[in-house]
């Protein structure tokens, strides 16, 4: 990051001036408001990369100002430490939105340090927004490819060349998620443990993004390469192993929750763990459970909800799992030939490859899927996959 600029909000002339003094020894920019509506002006027009706002001022006091800034969505993410003669002022500071609070007189060394902590924290989500931004573009342009190449057997050669780009951009994205957690860690630990619960929320919130940001990463280039084979109708046989659906779908869930609760849309796990482990590739039926609850999150309206249950027969061979949602529901014209080599996705942009790849996989697993839809009443897809495989399938591997 070039040279920093640090606001300062201060009414006391004396505490402008020292900390000043003690930023640009240091080698920082600074601008100054002594008021709380004064700040907000600087904010929007210099755009600091850090503010450092004192809860005493003459208009509104530092709470509030917290408030607005976070309130506002182009100056929600900017690092704030607040500045306070109360020890008791901590908690309510945490509680504004604060991401620090410094007790006067101003330790220069603790200061600097939670600068320069809150610096990096910055520069690194600044850096994985450019990333994701390209991937974006990546994905855009596969899609693309996909609709406009007339061969299969090119497609699958272009998806190739744009698997190995991807991983490259991914790998980025991979490590500074890694710092970012690091980083965050290293900050909560140096937080005194004033408003524990709120500290151990944004916590727990921050490792449940980071934990999706891994598995997302993780699974990208997967999915690529099955698009890929799924074009090139070249499929190898499943990686038969002893797996758990329960396993496999909290782990699609932990990828997709964040997701689901931006939009306002619940995701229910019902009757998983009930059953028995079956012999699967876990890899692609992950990929199954992925295309299936995130084709329906761009489906189902805010306040809807998802719901995937298990259910198991004792003595019998075969597990079933249902995927119910309260979307739109799908037109018979949609629905009859959803499966089927001339599927046409409904979304703008999409390929309608998803759920061929859902038919593959649960064919290679000696599996059954059909769907239930009507306009209006939501969407349910029903699986069945035997326990064990065949000897047809357990064969190939």
């Amino acid at each position: 990051m070039d040279q920093a600029t640090i606001l300062i909000v201060d009414n006391s002339p004396d505490d402008l001036l020292l900390l000043d003094r003690m930023l640009k020894t240091h080698g920082f920019s600074t601008i100054a408001a002594s008021s709380g509506q004064e700040a907000l002006k600087r904010i929007e027009s210099d755009c600091p990369h850090i503010a450092l706002i004192d809860i005493l001022l003459p208009d509104m006091n530092g709470y509030e100002v917290c408030k607005f800034i976070r309130q506002n969505s182009h100056t929600a993410l900017l690092p704030i430490i607040m500045m306070s003669v109360v020890q008791e002022d901590r908690l309510a500071g945490i509680e504004a939105g604060a991401d620090d609070l410094l007790f006067k007189p101003i330790n220069e060394i603790v200061l600097m340090a939670r600068i320069r902590s809150l610096l990096r924290i910055q520069s690194l989500h600044d850096a994985m927004k450019g990333h994701v931004g390209e991937l974006a573009d990546w994905n855009k342009k596969l899609e693309a490819r996909l609709a406009q190449e007339a061969k299969l057997a090119e497609v699958g050669r272009a998806l190739g060349d744009i698997s190995h780009e991807i991983k490259n951009l991914l790998m980025p994205v991979f490590v500074g998620t890694r710092l970012l957690q690091e980083e965050l860690t290293e900050t909560f630990a140096l937080m005194p443990r004033h408003g524990a619960d709120k500290q151990l929320a944004s916590e727990k919130r921050c490792g449940e993004i980071g934990e999706m940001l891994f598995l997302a990463t993780n699974r990208l280039h997967e999915h690529v390469q099955e698009i890929a084979d799924c074009v090139k109708n070249v499929s190898s046989p499943p990686a038969l192993t002893p797996c758990h659906i329960a396993a496999i779908v909290d782990g699609v869930a932990k990828t997709l929750r964040v997701v689901a609760e931006e939009k306002g849309i619940s995701l229910h796990l019902e009757h998983l763990v009930d059953l028995p482990p079956i012999h699967a590739d876990e890899r692609r039926m992950f990929n199954v459970f992925y295309n299936l609850i995130n084709n329906a999150l761009s489906e189902v309206p805010p306040g809807g909800s998802i719901t995937i249950r298990g259910a198991y027969a004792p003595g019998s061979r075969m597990v079933s799992i249902s995927v119910h949602d309260t979307g739109p529901g799908m037109p018979s014209d949609i629905r009859d030939h959803l499966f089927s080599n001339g599927v046409v996705s409904r979304k703008a942009g999409g390929t309608g490859l998803g759920t061929k790849i859902v038919k593959d996989v649960i064919d290679a697993h000696g599996g059954r899927i059909s769907v239930e839809s009507e306009l209006g009443k939501g969407t349910a897809f029903f699986i069945s996959l035997p326990i064990e495989p065949s000897a047809r399938i357990a064969s190939s591997n």
